[in-house]
């Protein structure tokens, strides 16, 4: 089996964005990752984890 065309057949599944992704260096991932964290944040955004009541870590608030 020709190994060049079958890493050639994975790439061909990829979208233009992805390929993009896969193109850059890891320290441009990060900065783009970065980017759109300060996005994220600006927009209204929550970094707060949402309550997991299956959690062994849960406690649910008492109110009163």
């Amino acid at each position: 089996m020709n190994r060049q065309k079958s890493t050639k057949q994975v790439y061909t599944k990829f979208t233009d964005e992805d390929m993009e992704w896969l193109t850059i260096t890891p320290a441009q991932r990060l900065l783009e990752t970065t980017k759109l964290w300060k996005l994220y944040i600006a927009l209204g955004g929550s970094l707060d984890p949402e309550p997991d009541p299956q959690s062994p870590f849960y406690f649910q608030e008492i109110s009163g």
